[in-house]
């Protein structure tokens, strides 16, 4: 008999794996990371690399809308919509840090601007990471994190 938090995963699993475009996401992600590549060669505008934080939460929107719903079964719609309103409002964060940083460290070398943006936002979501993980395991002993679900896929 499986119990309770690995029926959630295997659930969760499913859910992601229905999302990831018959394992062919790496692809699409090739695709769009050349496209803005392209934009930001013809239009000349760095600016325009906000389009990834914007096309990871556009490809991971309908995940955790149906991630969601799986959890409002399990722990019920108040703890859900919780998590899902921590999910929205840490990666609104590590956008606008993403564009703030992008924008200040333009003038900068290539190296340099991604060296800079990549010290301040690693620290920034692994902080983000653990304290979500924490709090959310305090209220659901049977909590189960994005990448334990990524490692099932």
């Amino acid at each position: 008999m499986r119990t309770a938090r690995d029926k959630r995963l295997h659930e969760l699993t499913l859910a992601y794996m229905e999302k990831d475009l018959l394992g062919t996401k790496w692809l699409w992600t090739a695709l769009l990371l050349m496209g803005i590549g392209i934009l930001m060669t013809l239009f000349d505008s760095v600016l325009l690399t906000l389009l990834f934080p914007a096309a990871f939460l556009g490809s991971n929107l309908r995940y955790q809308v149906k991630k969601r719903q799986i959890l409002e079964s399990y722990i019920g719609e108040e703890l859900a919509t919780r998590q899902w309103q921590f999910w929205l409002v840490q990666n609104v964060v590590l956008s606008v840090t993403f564009a703030i940083l992008l924008v200040q460290t333009v003038n900068l070398s290539f190296w340099q601007m991604w060296g800079s943006i990549l010290i301040i936002m690693v620290p920034i979501y692994l902080v983000s990471e653990w304290w979500f993980k924490n709090r959310m395991r305090h209220d659901d002993p049977d909590f189960v994190s994005d990448q334990e679900v990524y490692k099932n896929v």
